[in-house]
């Protein structure tokens, strides 16, 4: 007889490999309420001010608690979700920006530091460091620390002592892209996810991080030898954005097509079922890709082409204003050394 398809119906669920979603598991409830708890509250945090963002921010790590605790979801997705959302965010920054280090709000970048130094803190005192998935991983954490920490010197340096920013917006031109490249290089390599699709997801998530180091610093050099507003400067910014917001997408996609529901599964194997081998996640991983590469080049083409161009920027060595956003000023950050 034929073996059942992935996804098919018997009485009192649904069958996914050998997994069920029923009424009375409530799996799609639950994915339901974390996918609204993240259409919600992840754009208030990184769109809102700052009380609105404080509110938001408490009821997310309250529903995040509850989710992990009660609920038992992957924190893998959490993981993802979070690193998606910011990534998308930043390229917004990089399409109007300098074409120098990436800015943030300091609150952001704050609150990157403090989650990242968390995470590693967990790694390093709690798990096992002699195996070498959990020394990636701290390794990872840390990397990523470093990068907020990066980050989080720009605008604190902008308040606290202004006239040495332009030494910190070039240091950070060469230390930011060696960390992503870094990252990059270790979610290439590592087995965190041992399914095929799950490394595929992961590996091309590497590549897209090492493509967000080589843009930094090809931007860092043209925005050194040309003004802003040149065509080949347009050019690059709108490359190195593509990059950032496709780095973001694909990892917002790993999240809620791997990691959704419990045990490191998602609307993939929902979808298509647990035996994809080898061979069919790398035909199914190259069709996720392409769809999230013409997603991510659509939505940064259309503000392009329906609203007018910025004619001013967000500068990497301006100062921040009360509410922790980088003044709009015509400044290069570019500092020739």
């Amino acid at each position: 007889t034929s073996p059942l398809p992935p996804c098919y119906l018997r009485p009192g669920g649904m069958e996914f490999g050998n997994w069920s979603l029923t009424e009375d598991s409530s799996e799609a409830y639950r994915a339901t309420y974390v996918f609204l708890v993240s259409a919600i509250l992840l754009p208030v945090i990184l769109f809102a001010r700052r009380g609105c963002m404080t509110v938001a921010l408490v009821l997310l790590l309250a529903s995040i608690v509850h989710q992990v605790s009660r609920l038992h979801v992957d924190t893998s997705y959490w993981g993802h979700i979070a690193a998606g959302v910011g990534l998308c965010r930043a390229s917004h920054y990089i399409l109007h920006g300098d074409g120098g280090a990436l800015v943030i709000r300091v609150q952001h970048a704050s609150l990157g530091l403090i989650a990242t130094l968390a995470m590693f803190s967990y790694v390093y005192f709690r798990l096992p460091l002699h195996t070498f998935y959990n020394k990636v991983h701290a390794t990872i954490w840390a990397l990523a620390s470093l990068l907020f920490a990066s980050m989080a010197a720009h605008p604190i340096t902008a308040r606290a002592c202004n006239g040495a920013l332009p030494r910190v917006a070039a240091a950070r031109q060469l230390h930011d892209p060696a960390v992503l490249a870094a990252l990059g290089t270790l979610l290439y390599t590592h087995l965190h996810d041992m399914q095929p699709i799950g490394m595929l997801f992961h590996q091309v998530f590497g590549v897209q991080l090492g493509a967000i180091s080589v843009m930094m610093l090809a931007s860092s050099a043209v925005h050194a030898a040309l003004p802003r507003e040149s065509p080949l400067c347009t050019l690059v910014r709108g490359l190195h954005a593509f990059w950032w917001l496709f780095a973001g997408v694909w990892a917002v996609h790993m999240a809620a097509f791997m990691y959704v529901f419990k045990g490191k599964r998602g609307v993939h194997h929902l979808w298509l079922g647990e035996d994809t081998d080898a061979m069919h996640a790398h035909e199914v991983g190259g069709w996720y890709l392409a769809v999230d590469a013409w997603l991510s080049a659509a939505v940064l083409v259309l503000p392009l082409l329906c609203c007018p161009a910025k004619s001013a920027e967000l500068s990497s060595v301006a100062v921040a204003d009360d509410d922790g956003d980088p003044l709009l000023e015509r400044k290069s950050s570019v500092v020739h050394m």
